[in-house]
């Protein structure tokens, strides 16, 4: 049951960032760092790729990606339609990755040490659906307070 919530939360999460990222009117304005704003909207897309297809797709789902984590953050200028690949890509696996999830699987402590410790797999699965939804509101904010109107 809780894979099934997972997959609808993602699905719409992921859609939804790509639908952000694809709203900035230039791709300069993706990376645009306006006063008081540490990350533009291009890093934090790239962060949450990086997170998703580390967590779920690498260390889940065994894709054998390899995530550079100062890169997410130091990287500007990616074009917008690399951003766009590079979300559809992570939708497609991490979806297909928990949609393989069993109900064992889910149960089982998480492989990697996260946060303060051991979790569940369905514990840390949650968290990084609500570490996509928080940084997904941070890039609609980014997006609407450096584009008028």
């Amino acid at each position: 049951m809780l894979t099934g919530i997972l997959i609808n939360l993602f699905e719409r999460d992921l859609s939804k960032l790509e639908e952000e990222i694809a709203a900035y009117d230039t791709a300069a304005g993706i990376w645009l760092i306006p006063p008081g704003i540490k990350n533009p909207a291009g890093n934090l897309c790239l962060h949450l790729c990086g997170n998703l297809q580390h967590y779920v797709g690498a260390v889940l789902g065994k894709t054998g990606y390899v995530r550079n984590r100062d890169l997410e953050f130091s990287a500007r200028n990616v074009p917008t339609e690399e951003l766009l690949v590079l979300i559809s890509t992570t939708r497609r696996i991490t979806l297909t990755v928990i949609a393989g999830l069993t109900a064992e699987d889910i149960e089982k402590i998480y492989p990697e040490k996260v946060l303060a410790g051991t979790l569940s797999t369905g514990h840390f699965l949650v968290h990084l659906s609500t570490h996509l939804n928080y940084h997904l509101g941070q890039i609609n904010y980014h997006r609407r307070l450096t584009q008028p109107g």
